[in-house]
Parts: C-alpha cells; sequence; structure tokens
C-alpha cells in the first residue's frame, strides 16, 4: 500500500505545481493565456474640426436698363382702361456686397445698394369705351431713382477644391421711382394733352416698394488658378407690391380730382439670375465683371376708394410688371480665416 501512496501523493504534488504553474502565467501580462483578454488599446477620439469663419466684402457700381408697366382694369376686371409703360430706364448704382462662410457649410450674404435712373420714357395709352377716340401719350423720364438690397442664408451641399453649390433662403427689397415730365399726344385724341405740355412740368410720378421672398441655389466654378465664376439664381415665391401713383396735374379739389396720391397694391411671384467672371489679382484681392436680370410680376387693386373728390369710386384691378437688366464691375477683399467658437 505505500508504494500506491508515494505515487499518489507525488502526482498529487506535481498536479499541484502545474496548477500553479498555470495561475502564475495567468497572471503573467508577459504570458497571456489564451482565455485571457488581451489589455485593450488606448482610444484616441478624432480631433473635431477647427470652427472657423472666413469672408468677403466689396463694392460694385451696376449700369442697369429697366422697363415697368402697368395694366388698369375697370371695376370688374374685364376691359382694359390704362397702360402706363416706363421704358428705357437708364440706371447708375453703387453697392456694398459681403459673405460670410463658416466651416460647418453655413454661409450669410447679401448687398445693398441704391442710385439714380437720369433717363427714360413713359409711353401712357386710354383704351375705349373709358377714353374715346383711343389716346397714347409720351413723355420724358427723368430724376428717377433705385434703392435695393438683399440677405441670404444658405448651406453649401457641395464643397470641393474646384466646384462649390449652396442653396439659399432670404428677402430682397426693391424700391423704384420714376417721374414723368411733359406729355405730347401721338394719337388722334385731342382733349388729353391738347397742344402739348412743357417737358419742364412733372406730370406723373410712380413709387414701388417690392418685398420678396428669394429661393435659390448659387454655385463657384474655378475655371483656373485665379479665374472663377460665379452664378446666382433665386425663384420669388411671395412677391408683395406696396406702390403710389401721383398724376400731379389732376391733384386738387374740384369734383372728380385725386386728393393725392393713389395707392396700389399687389402679390404675384419673379425670378432673379447674375453671374460674374472673377480674376484674382492676389490671394486676397478680386476683381470680377458680370451681369444680372430681374423679373417681378404682380396682380392687385389701385384703391381709387376715398380718394377722389366728391365721386363714389371703387378700387380697380391692376397688373404690374417689373424688370432690370445690366452689367456691373465689381472689387472684393478676402478675410479670413478666423477661429471661432464652436456654436454649429
Amino acid at each position: 500500500m505505500r508504494p500506491t501512496g508515494n505515487v499518489a501523493a507525488g502526482f498529487l504534488a506535481v498536479l499541484a505545481v502545474l496548477v500553479g504553474a498555470q495561475d502564475a502565467r495567468a497572471v503573467d501580462v508577459r504570458w497571456p493565456g489564451f482565455s485571457r483578454p488581451s489589455a485593450p488599446f488606448a482610444y484616441f477620439a478624432p480631433r473635431p474640426p477647427v470652427s472657423a469663419v472666413e469672408g468677403e466684402f466689396g463694392a460694385r457700381y451696376w449700369f442697369s436698363v429697366g422697363k415697368t408697366a402697368k395694366d388698369l382694369y375697370n371695376i370688374a376686371g374685364n376691359s382694359l382702361v390704362s397702360r402706363l409703360t416706363y421704358d428705357g430706364l437708364h440706371g447708375h448704382t453703387f453697392e456694398g456686397f459681403g459673405r460670410l462662410d463658416h466651416t460647418s457649410g453655413l454661409y450669410l450674404k447679401g448687398y445693398l445698394g441704391g442710385g439714380i435712373v437720369p433717363r427714360g420714357e413713359l409711353n401712357d395709352e386710354d383704351f375705349p369705351p373709358t377714353i374715346t377716340p383711343y389716346s397714347s401719350t409720351l413723355s420724358d423720364q427723368r430724376r428717377g431713382q433705385m434703392l435695393y438690397g438683399s440677405i441670404d442664408v444658405g448651406f453649401n451641399v457641395i464643397r470641393h477644391p474646384g466646384f462649390r453649390l449652396g442653396a439659399f433662403a432670404g428677402y430682397h427689397y426693391f424700391e423704384e421711382q420714376v417721374s414723368a415730365y411733359g406729355c405730347t399726344q401721338i394719337a388722334a385724341n385731342g382733349g388729353i394733352c391738347a397742344g402739348g405740355i412743357p417737358d419742364t412740368v412733372r406730370v406723373i410720378t410712380q413709387d414701388n416698394i417690392f418685398h420678396s421672398l428669394r429661393i435659390g441655389a448659387d454655385a463657384d466654378i474655378k475655371l483656373s488658378d485665379r479665374l472663377l465664376l460665379r452664378l446666382d439664381g433665386a425663384y420669388l415665391p411671395v412677391v408683395s407690391l406696396d406702390g403710389a401713383d401721383s398724376h400731379w396735374l389732376r391733384i386738387g379739389n374740384a369734383t372728380g380730382d385725386f386728393r393725392g396720391a393713389i395707392p396700389e397694391d399687389g402679390r404675384g411671384h419673379g425670378f432673379q439670375l447674375e453671374a460674374a467672371l472673377q480674376y484674382a489679382v492676389s490671394q486676397d484681392v478680386k476683381v470680377a465683371v458680370g451681369g444680372r436680370y430681374w423679373r417681378m410680376e404682380t396682380g392687385g387693386l389701385t384703391h381709387f376708394e376715398g380718394n377722389v373728390v366728391n365721386t363714389n369710386s371703387a378700387a380697380q384691378p391692376v397688373d404690374w410688371t417689373s424688370e432690370v437688366y445690366g452689367v456691373f464691375v465689381q472689387g472684393t477683399f478676402r478675410f479670413g480665416p478666423y477661429r471661432t467658437e464652436r456654436v454649429f
């Protein structure tokens, strides 16, 4: 029995040594066991992109040619009463503009401008049966003016070293005032402007203000290291007109005279297009030449009610169309990028 006991005791001793060795290996990081997971690797979160803003500002001269016209209907709206067309409106305006771009893709852009409209012509037509016979007169347009501005907020959908595409929404303001001087009858109606009115006499002033919602897209296309094509287009789904028509020779106190300017309103739509070819003089200074086209159409009312002396008058439907197009030159200065606090 002793040999067997010695063998058993020896076996147990060897087993204890093996188990102890295994336990020692299990806690020895230099000899990892297969059942023990390896030590985790250190994890470093990627750095967030730097929050920064860069932009540009500049000045622009715009030479424009415009046309604005209205069709006035009878109360029922089924017969044309009068048509006034201001055409050949040559404008000279200066504007400031700017743009800010954030690394998130958001951007803000806008412009504010104004100037004079020294030239143009008014054709004033009156139609039977309201005015018989048909009348058509011509007047010079002088001393007109324009004031306009726009602000847009957008997001760059595509950003590539050679191409950028953004979508934006914003607001546009456009005020145009035109004045007609003199009057010459060019049709067969001898009762209107009979003998003519000197061109030193102001006969009509029209002041229109258009408020518009802009929804559009803009793009930059890099043509070379120094040349860039910039495009901008917007649809105006909502255009609101606030207008006033002053027939100066009809304002008075007699029955049938106008008490003052006749207010007009309207709702409609329009669009605006713009393109510019830009040349980089240096990294931060750029010059460009471009063109733009604006068009707005509205339908509303001319409010004669309460504005005609001793006359029970009513509002009459009126349609307005206004368009302006021309070429511009500009200079731009670039600034940034500057780091900002993370807010996006």
